[in-house]
């Protein structure tokens, strides 16, 4: 059996040498006796320990807040210093306290233990020097660094431990997913994106196309914020984890349309794209449980918000308070690893002629959407129960047949239009829904909501009873704000996010007619290769090898 498992061992590659054969028995008897179920082999080494902290959050923060400040500068402070701050800022806390609430002292071992957490070439850098610790760590770590903005970025999702209400009604909806698009070199910020979507392709086309693209209109949208969001563009690489939604094709068809290569984390190596991980940690910490001090008095006063009192916070809000936090805070603070703010690290790198980004946001629409194979015929192109059709869809049937296979792109989350490639790939189209009135706006998973609806109401299923169950469904969406003002509920939560929705009037049933089938397709819109994938300010030989490649490819098939 040795041989055996020695071949099967090195076939895996795995580091660790192999097991004796005795384990591997032991490991088919208790996969066997649980039933063939895998989890059975799963270590407990989690289990072990004392899982429960022993410190109160402000003393961890404390310990932070003296590591940061005395052992992570250029002067080298020692152990021995932070510790001696920390305890310092644990007696000055204390003398406002009662002494039934004191904090306690921690410990070197605390401190220690700490610093050892954070990774050795960000520490290696606050107290050296990032061109030292590159030299230090490049024969080691040199995946790990790089030399210019939007060369490698990392992307991932966190539920954020905040409860929001909805604006209008305020009904509760429950804790927001939040992906976010962080720049490897700067630091900075490039997307993100807050909502009741579970991760999934659309969640991260939404953070990616808010990465890609400048934030011009934040600052009027959003007069509280002071800075300038600087950060975007189209990056080189693209760190993900393994999560299905990474793993769509439709996502490595638009990285490859722009160029971008997708790097996958290896399992078991958190470090691999550790910096948005450690990023997510910060920004739970400062949005959801420390202390949002002077930067987010403004905004709490005039809602009459006490994060001590209240569990809760508006949507509206809520998005305000993270921008805030990103483009004032976050983006001006000193970083240990730069010595320098992010913002001030990607100004200085780059200038914003040099930054790769399309003319046009509506081309990212359709490089960015969900792909899917579709018929085209006579009645144009039929999803999800939905007809797309268009003028220019009728010439392309005289041109390439009566009924052909085309390819499509679907913005899950406004399924009003969808993009149409030419079989020969040099043109797309923009297809509005013939039943627009009902589609315009609508997420996916919305229509789905709909569709099954009416399937369990209703006795004929067509356009009209869809639109009937969208104006049942909202009636009682709002009647449930006055019923269960209590009860946070994410599927409401998920209709309620998409706010171009709920505040348009509705199609009432007496408004229902066969009109609305039958009805002239709106306009379209047209875009030539050059404009879906030639228009970048900086468009390297590579990136137009690798989309003609693609064509070609396509073309052949």
């Amino acid at each position: 059996m040795t041989p055996i498992i020695k071949s099967t061992w090195d076939r895996l590659k795995e580091p660790q040498k192999p097991p004796h054969w005795t384990t591997v028995f032991r490991w088919k008897k208790n996969y066997l006796e649980a039933g063939k179920d895998i989890t059975a082999l799963t270590g407990e080494e989690y289990n072990k320990g004392n899982r429960k902290p022993r410190y109160p959050d402000e003393v961890i923060n404390i310990v932070e807040q003296s590591i940061e400040t005395i052992y992570l500068t250029r002067e080298r402070k020692t152990i021995q210093d932070t510790l001696d701050n920390a305890k310092a800022a644990v007696i000055k806390e204390n003398h406002l306290r009662p002494s039934s609430i004191y904090l306690p002292f921690p410990t070197r071992t605390l401190v220690k233990g700490m610093i050892s957490q954070l990774p050795a070439f960000d520490k290696y850098a606050a107290r050296h020097g990032r061109t030292a610790a590159i030299k230090k760590f490049r024969s080691v770590q040199s995946h790990r660094t790089t030399n210019a903005p939007l060369e490698r970025a990392e992307i991932d999702h966190t539920i954020l431990d905040l409860f929001v209400i909805d604006d209008r009604n305020g009904l509760p909806l429950g804790r927001p997913y939040v992906t976010a698009c962080i720049d490897d070199y700067t630091r900075c910020l490039l997307g993100i994106n807050i909502g009741f979507e579970p991760p999934s392709h659309l969640s991260v086309s939404r953070c990616l196309k808010h990465a890609f693209l400048p934030k011009i209109e934040l600052n009027q949208v959003y007069p509280s914020i002071n800075k300038k969001w600087n950060a975007h563009g189209v990056m080189r690489e693209l760190v993900v984890d393994n999560g299905l939604e990474f793993h769509s094709q439709s996502l490595e068809k638009a990285c490859f349309m722009l160029g971008i290569e997708i790097h996958y984390a290896p399992r078991k190596v958190p470090w691999f794209k550790g910096k948005i991980e450690r990023f997510f940690n910060t920004f739970n910490k400062g949005i959801a449980h420390g202390n949002p001090g002077t930067t987010f008095r403004n905004i709490f006063e005039k809602d009459d918000y006490n994060p001590e009192k209240h569990a809760v916070v508006r949507l509206s809000i809520l998005r305000e308070i993270i921008y805030i936090w990103v483009v004032d805070y976050y983006h001006q603070k000193n970083h240990r690893a730069l010595g320098l703010s992010p913002a001030s690290m990607w100004d200085s790198s780059i200038h914003s002629e040099d930054i790769p980004l399309p003319d046009n946001p509506a081309i990212i629409d359709a490089i960015m959407g969900r792909k899917e194979l579709r018929k085209l015929t006579h009645k144009g192109i039929e999803l999800s129960g939905l007809l797309y059709n268009s003028p220019e869809l009728t010439e392309l049937r005289r041109k390439h047949g009566d009924s052909i296979d085309v390819e499509i792109s679907v913005d899950d989350g406004d399924i009003g239009s969808i993009y149409v490639f030419a079989p020969d790939k040099q043109t797309t189209y923009m297809v509005r829904a013939i039943s627009w009135d009902y589609a315009e706006g609508l997420t996916n998973w919305q229509h789905r909501v709909f569709k099954n609806y009416s399937k369990k109401n209703m006795e004929k299923q067509d356009i009209n009873s869809w639109i009937m169950a969208k104006d049942t469904i909202f009636n009682i969406i709002r009647n449930e704000s006055l019923l269960k003002k209590n009860k946070s509920n994410k599927k409401v939560a998920r209709f309620t996010d998409t706010e171009r929705l709920i505040d348009r009037p509705l199609t009432k049933s007496k408004e229902i007619n066969s009109d609305i089938i039958s009805s002239p397709a709106p306009e379209f819109t047209t875009y030539t290769l050059d404009q879906l994938s030639g228009k970048f300010k900086t468009f390297t030989p590579i990136q137009r090898q690798r989309i003609s490649s693609y064509i070609q490819e396509d073309s052949d098939d």
